[in-house]
């Protein structure tokens, strides 16, 4: 599709399905954050803090969650909507610049093995590497430097950009994105101490990443050591995140940047972990779970737990247990106060009782 660099009021409502108030010819030219928009293009508000503040905003007109207290200008235009967010994510589809994809076919450069099967429409670019029994689905696309293992399967529509590596009998479901550097497949970490030096375990299992899989820059998914590391279906990872060797891993996980998951660790569908959040090896973790960034999970959680902290712990227990630790400072000063003051009385008790006849 080619780049839209500009679009009337008009299409953008019937892109987002949205009900128009203002000037239906208006031309726009993007959309941006309430601060930065330009007086061409649209700005959003999924909350009233943000629907409160769009005549500050110099944008021509707001995308505006239906119900909220709106304040705009005379001038700007009003596109109302069901879910703002949801409305960008339309607009952003249809005006989103082509990406730079390699011709179709295979660039002259890249080296495809005896034995590997392409699928039909794939763009394969310069550098790019194929061995020997590895299969691409329809219309796979790999960015030049990228390597696919003996073996491997690519699903039809997966986006593979520059410099990922697939290895050796892994696979990559359908209509998946791979960010730069993404590796799939690298050996788990896993050795044995004996007789003075770490001896390797060998990782003799694969990788399995469902369909709809999107995977950040430099984020790293290791082997299973016995079968396969499974990646659930619709799951989305943030840049350097790590997934352990054996780890299954429910649908539609979310894990943000530096979030990381132990070996062997079994996690239910929809899980949710924030920034920086560690999961353990060897542990069992349910469905829909919440952890916050920065947490330590070392203890298996339920289904539906919201936890936080080092250890983590349930949000509400943890939350109500550090109240009292910012109270530690003042704590430990009364009782120091306490521990003198009862010294003091017991010298003094001492004294009168030595008075005593």
């Amino acid at each position: 599709m080619a780049t839209i660099k500009e679009f009337t009021a008009a299409q953008a409502a019937t892109w987002c399905g949205g009900t128009l108030e203002g000037d239906a010819t208006q031309v726009l030219s993007g959309i941006d954050f309430l601060d930065l928009a330009s007086p061409t293009q649209l700005t959003f508000a999924s909350k009233d803090i943000y629907a409160l503040h769009v005549a500050e905003s110099a944008a021509a007109g707001v995308l505006c969650q239906r119900g909220l207290k709106l304040a705009k200008r005379p001038d700007q235009l009003v596109i109302w909507v069901e879910n703002a967010d949801l409305a960008v994510v339309a607009i952003l589809e249809q005006i989103a610049p082509a990406l730079p994809l390699p011709a179709l076919g295979v660039h002259a450069s890249a080296v495809i093995e005896p034995g590997a099967q392409l699928g039909a429409d794939v763009r394969i670019g310069a550098q790019v590497v194929v061995q020997a029994g590895a299969v691409l689905g329809d219309r796979v696309v790999l960015m030049p430097g990228c390597f696919i293992g003996a073996e491997s399967h690519i699903g039809a529509d997966t986006v593979l950009w520059p410099h990922v590596t697939v290895r050796e009998r892994c696979t990559v479901g359908q209509r998946c994105i791979l960010h730069p550097g993404v590796v799939i497949g690298a050996d788990g970490f896993g050795y044995r101490f004996h007789q003075g030096r770490h001896v390797k375990v060998p990782h003799v299992g694969t990788v399995e990443i469902g369909d709809d899989c999107e995977l950040g820059a430099n984020t790293c998914v290791d082997r299973g050591k016995f079968a396969k590391t499974v990646i659930g279906h619709g799951s989305k990872m943030d840049n350097l995140v790590q997934v352990g060797h054996n780890v299954r891993l429910g649908q539609h996980a979310i894990l943000v940047s530096h979030a990381c998951i132990g070996g062997s660790t079994q996690v239910g569908d929809y899980l949710v972990m924030g920034g920086g959040a560690v999961l353990t090896d060897h542990i069992k973790v349910g469905k829909g779970v919440q952890v916050a960034g920065m947490a330590g999970v070392t203890e298996d959680f339920a289904d539906g737990q919201r936890i936080c902290g080092i250890p983590a712990r349930p949000m509400r227990n943890y939350l109500h247990s550090y109240k009292y630790y910012l109270q530690l400072p003042e704590t430990v000063k009364q009782v120091r106060d306490l521990t003198q003051q009862l010294a003091d009385l017991q010298a003094r008790l001492a004294q009168l009782e030595s008075r005593q006849p």
